[in-house]
């Protein structure tokens, strides 16, 4: 895994490269002791692990750590501090591991042991969202899907990997059109359109055709109402209040998302 610490204290990052030396799956590719120059360095060069200090002049380590985030959503942070009072802000901002100054070399290792688990998790380069407008993400670039077929994904993917018929979806986004086999080729003709966008992006496993309808293959991407679903605290923050707004028939998940949160609070 590429790694970069950041940390205005010279002798602590030296320390670090020290006692990780020697953990294969560690790559220390960037120690920074500014902020901005670790930036600068994630817009050319994405890694997979953040092991930031908190507090550091001109921009603190939670500060650094949301603009990594908006950079690659998915980089594993790791906060580094000689105190314990930041664990709330860091929960807050979604960090994944909390190191509190000074550390061991088996301090480390049962780090490194969190940080695997995590990685297995993170290492999916598709990303599906569903709150506000639908959109898919390819290592972070929108895929070109347009008009019926890319309506077609979007209900698809609210099933969350179970299939959905055929006859459903045609009724659903075709709500003001009978139901018959001629119609049906308005709906299959969209369906071939979706599957030559997905090849052409290099998708093509992501859409299951089955004997009845269709489903997703929940193992190639991961998704913000899934986990919000799951109940990623991090991601329920970050639920404004939309969902799929582009299509009426969202309306009815999002008033079953807004009593959910209700309930919560």
């Amino acid at each position: 895994m590429k790694a970069i610490i950041v940390d205005d204290e010279l002798l602590m990052m030296r320390k670090f490269e020290r006692l990780t030396e020697g953990i294969d799956d560690l790559n220390l590719v960037g120690k920074f002791e500014d902020a901005r120059a670790a930036l600068a360095y994630m817009e050319k060069d994405p890694v997979s692990v953040a092991f930031l200090d908190i507090e550091m002049p001109i921009m603190d380590g939670i500060t650094l750590a949301q603009k990594l985030r908006e950079i690659r959503r998915n980089v594993i942070i790791v906060f580094i501090t000689a105190y314990d009072e930041y664990i709330r802000d860091s929960n807050e901002i979604g960090g994944d591991y909390y190191l509190i100054k000074p550390y061991t070399r088996e301090t480390l290792k049962l780090m490194m042991e969190k940080i695997r688990i995590l990685a297995t998790r993170q290492n999916k380069d598709v990303y599906i969202q569903t709150f506000g407008r639908f959109t898919v993400r390819k290592n972070n670039i929108p895929i070109n899907l347009t008009g019926k077929a890319k309506e077609i994904l979007a209900l698809i993917v609210t099933r969350q990997g179970k299939e959905i018929s055929n006859e459903e979806i045609y009724s659903i986004i075709w709500e003001n059109r009978p139901y018959s086999n001629e119609n049906m080729t308005v709906y299959y003709n969209a369906l071939r359109r979706l599957r030559s966008s997905l090849r052409s992006a290099g998708l093509g496993g992501l859409l299951i055709s089955t004997a009845r309808g269709q489903m997703v293959n929940t193992d190639m991407f991961d998704c913000d109402y899934y986990s919000w679903k799951l109940k990623n605290m991090e991601l329920r923050d970050q639920f404004a209040g939309e969902f799929l707004s582009e299509y009426s028939w969202g309306e009815t998940i999002l008033s079953n998302i807004l009593q959910e949160e209700y309930d919560i609070v």
